[in-house]
């Protein structure tokens, strides 16, 4: 007949079961559901809004601590880098996010009086992206920012992104392609005026200007190159006489 072991071995066994059961379930394996659910509320604590990349059922390593989030670069959360802080199984992993649009009214970003106000993105943009009117505003810029910003909304609608862009990031010429009001090759009416009367004639423009530039025009009638200041898109005005 079998011998029936102690009872103290059963109940030793009973517990050691139990604590292993307990560990396996404080290191349960991370999904894609927790690294998408722990970035969403620490982007919503940064009253930002945002898809990150990631799929539900993808499973990461196991992790007995919270997991901590932070940007992988400064002032961008165009990628979350998520952490295991568990001491004896540390790790982390990087995840793309599709900034939708910050969590503030234009009315929060408008109300500080302190400082100069620059044009900031309310939403992210893909490189070659056109800048509209909907997806900018001004708000106050700290001292260490406002170098090469932008401060009227005018300067930057209609403009090209040179990069992708963040929301809430002050934008810089450096982020955005040249805004020529006129191109080389492009007609351009050369207008001045005499005695009160506008005076205007063809001319083609001969190099790529901004608005407020001097450039040299060739008057189509009588082929003489002049120099002119660059009023809008279609007009320039001599500096020197046009006959």
């Amino acid at each position: 007949m079998m011998q029936r072991p102690p009872l103290s071995m059963t109940l030793i066994t009973l517990i050691v079961a139990l604590l292993t059961a307990q560990s396996a379930q404080a290191r349960q394996v991370v999904t894609g559901a927790d690294i998408k659910e722990a970035i969403l509320e620490q982007l919503q604590n940064e009253n930002i809004s945002a898809k990150p990349i990631v799929s539900d059922r993808r499973r990461f390593y196991a992790c007995a601590s919270p997991l901590h989030v932070t940007p992988r670069f400064a002032d961008s959360w165009e990628t979350a880098r998520v952490s295991c802080t568990d001491p004896e199984n540390t790790w982390h992993v990087l995840v793309r996010t599709e900034v939708l649009m910050p969590q503030v009214s234009e009315t929060q970003i408008q109300t500080s009086d302190e400082g100069p106000k620059g044009v900031v993105l309310l939403a992210s943009v893909k490189k070659g992206a056109v800048l509209t009117e909907d997806i900018l505003s001004l708000t106050q810029l700290p001292p260490g920012r406002r170098l090469g910003a932008f401060f009227r909304l005018e300067d930057v609608i209609g403009r090209r992104a040179k990069q992708n862009l963040s929301a809430l990031q002050p934008l810089k010429a450096r982020h955005l392609e040249f805004n020529w009001a006129v191109e080389a090759g492009q007609t351009a009416m050369i207008v001045k005026n005499v005695g009160g009367f506008e005076v205007s004639t063809a001319g083609k423009v001969l190099e790529n200007a901004q608005i407020g530039d001097i450039i040299s025009v060739e008057n189509i009638k009588s082929g003489k190159k002049i120099n002119a200041m660059v009023e809008s898109s279609k007009k320039v005005s001599p500096i020197t006489n046009t006959n």
